[in-house]
């Protein structure tokens, strides 16, 4: 099958995702979502408090606050090499999720050139790319 034919179906094994994709994570049976060194990577995090904040695609979790109201704060944890962030119940509720739901992790960065990381509702994620990536500018508007 030619790759360059638009009708091509994905292959079942590739989930999609958006620009800035970091993970995935599951809501436990306590209501948090515990975002793990996977996700927080190298990331310059300068302080031990991560801010949830309103964002138009979800929750953003943002080491400093700017303008924005928080609606909740939680302390990073760090152990060894790691770091991790237990997200709690307010997070989850502003999500309209519940357990065995899963969030996606995006990098805030790479969504709006702010430091931290956002979280989105995975069956309904705004950020998806659903044309497979970043639009080609040398094919008809029609084909993409």
């Amino acid at each position: 099958m030619d790759r360059d034919q638009p009708n091509e179906r994905p292959s079942k094994y590739v989930v999609p995702t958006g620009s800035g994709y970091l993970g995935t994570y599951t809501v436990s049976t306590d209501r948090t979502v515990t975002i793990s060194t996977a996700a927080l990577g190298d990331r310059d995090w300068p302080t031990d408090t991560a801010h949830a904040i309103d964002h138009d695609d979800g929750i953003a979790l943002v080491p400093r606050l700017e303008s924005a109201e928080s609606l909740a704060e939680y302390t990073l944890c760090r152990r060894f090499t790691g770091a991790r962030i237990a997200v709690g119940q307010v997070v989850i509720d502003a999500l309209e999720l519940s357990r065995g739901d899963d969030v996606r992790v995006y990098d805030l960065e790479r969504v709006d050139a702010r430091a931290g990381l956002l979280l989105v509702e995975a069956d309904d994620d705004p950020r998806l790319a659903t044309d497979g990536g970043l639009e080609d500018e040398s094919r008809p508007a029609a084909e993409q």
